[in-house]
């Protein structure tokens, strides 16, 4: 099977000049890309580092991260991109947990590895650090491994099961796991996305999603050099440089969480920028409240195709898409579907026995196909739990309709039981969004001694603005069923959130 890495060569021989990334407003074409890669694959190859050798990559968000994965490819190893704002027990659990071999890491992340972790991470031969302030033999510059590009051994061959990357699960819930996802998911779903999403090769891709994800990873990264385009990478997200990125490079693709769009839709001066270029959007990684999509449809994307993706990490990226249309009366037809699934891929809805449910019917969300992982790294037990009969079972919970519609109503384990009677926080959250002040709104259950768990609520409210609790209430009153309404509302500054921009539930119980 063609190594990863092909694709780059391809568009270094041709396309040479054609500009890859830009980046603080430099930029790299595609020739200069691939010397980066060959340089950095040189340098990790004198070093040790050989097929199906792991190579951990905590670095901040930048070219280099794009030319160590390719480098990694080229030599047939894996990529294990991990969180930047992992703390020393995470960064030693990730490191243990899928015996990485390699760390190429910053400074100011390895500043937070705990005396002799190396001791403890027995698989672990060599580390390199950008910036390193360290005198310990066990750690080395990483400049080091820039090294002669015409010394780089070719496209190593692969089997199409060999592990490509290795990405970790949100720790949300727990431990982070690896997720083994091998040559031929990449190839069935990665490189499918380009034609789910209708993109070209003369797209203008803005990334202000981390590169650690799979949504980064696909939509960003490989979409870019798989189609031949062009990547305008942004250090971090905010919604001034987004804009101001959109307006200068002309950029025609831009993939985004909710709240990032939330955030650059709320920015004070955005009608002040051209954004006429945009004509895809892909929104995801989070439910998505549909007040979002009618506004990103009536303020900057009245002729943009917009579609909103669902997908995780586990079955490699997106499986099902829909796009975003407004009815007559200006509202989003399908609201809360994530769409039918994709080309090459199966899904259900599993009922509590594991049989298929009735349609409308709410049950666990599965998956079935090429882009399912190969599993979760030295975790068998896990593993055979999330697959089972080649089934990925995704504990989200949704509904199919007649047509093969997926709705998808909460996470299972963020289902609150009061009196016997299931609520699902998205229903209370997408009221909350229909008021005209609130920016971000979330759901968790608390308990309580005589129904068990009740609802409860916080919301974050756009800048300078001011709404009262009992004007919040007296919303959900007038729109949900009693047993829905939260038993209370707290106002926050801000909703704490993980790197991605997901909102972070477990943070807001202990409020």
């Amino acid at each position: 099977m063609p190594n990863r890495a092909v694709a780059l060569y391809e568009r270094a021989t041709k396309t040479p000049e054609k500009i890859a990334i830009v980046f603080e407003n430099k930029t790299w074409t595609y020739l200069e890309l691939l010397n980066a890669a060959l340089a950095y694959a040189s340098g990790l190859s004198k070093a040790g580092f050989g097929k199906y050798d792991k190579l951990g990559l905590m670095i901040a968000t930048r070219p280099e991260f794009i030319a160590l994965e390719y480098a990694t490819f080229i030599l047939g190893g894996a990529i294990a991109p991990m969180n930047v704002h992992y703390q020393g027990n995470e960064i030693e659990h990730a490191l243990v947990s899928c015996d990485i071999n390699f760390l190429v890491i910053d400074n100011n992340c390895a500043l937070h590895l705990k005396p002799d972790f190396e001791k403890r991470c027995t698989s672990l031969r060599k580390v390199f650090v950008f910036g390193s302030t360290f005198d310990s033999g066990f750690f080395n510059d990483a400049e080091s491994l820039n090294s002669d590009p015409a010394l780089a051994p070719g496209p190593v061959d692969v089997e199409p099961e060999s592990t490509a990357l290795m990405l970790y699960t949100s720790a949300t819930t727990g431990k982070a796991k690896g997720v083994m996802l091998s040559l031929a998911n990449l190839q069935s779903n990665h490189d499918a996305s380009p034609e789910w999403l209708y993109l070209d090769s003369d797209e203008v891709i803005l990334c202000a999603l981390p590169l650690y994800n799979t949504f980064g990873l696909n939509q960003c990264i490989n979409a870019t050099i798989y189609l031949g385009a062009t990547l305008v990478l942004l250090p971090k997200f905010d919604p001034l440089s987004v804009l101001q990125s959109i307006e200068n490079w002309k950029c025609t693709f831009f993939p985004a969480v909710p709240t990032m769009l939330q955030r650059v839709l709320d920015f004070p001066e955005v009608d002040h920028f051209n954004l006429t270029s945009l004509r895809r959007f892909c929104v995801g990684a989070a439910p998505v409240p549909g007040p979002l999509l009618i506004k990103l449809r009536q303020r900057i994307a009245q002729d943009a195709i917009v579609i909103h993706g669902y997908g995780l990490t586990e079955s490699t990226a997106l499986v099902t898409t829909i796009q975003v249309v407004l009815d007559e009366n200006g509202l989003v037809r399908n609201a809360k579907s994530i769409g039918r699934a994709l080309p090459g891929i199966e899904m259900r809805i599993a009922a509590e026995n594991g049989t298929n449910a009735q349609l409308g019917q709410v049950g666990e969300i599965c998956i079935k196909g090429p882009c399912v992982m190969k599993g979760y790294y030295n975790a068998p037990e896990a593993t055979s739990e999330a697959i089972v009969d080649g089934w990925l079972h995704t504990g989200d919970l949704g509904t199919m309709d007649v047509e093969g519609f997926f709705n998808i109503v909460d996470r299972k384990k963020d289902l609150i039981i009061r009196g016997g009677q299931n609520i699902y926080p998205v229903d209370i959250e997408e009221v909350l969004y229909h008021h005209p002040l609130v920016a971000e709104a979330a759901v968790i259950a608390r308990p309580n001694e005589e129904l068990g768990e009740v609802p409860v609520a916080f919301v974050s409210l756009k800048l300078n603005e001011v709404v009262t609790v009992d004007e919040l209430l007296a919303l959900c009153k007038s729109e949900l069923a009693y047993y829905k309404v939260p038993a209370s509302i707290q106002i926050l500054s801000e909703l704490p959130k993980g790197p991605t921009g997901k909102i972070l539930r477990r943070a807001l119980r202990a409020h």
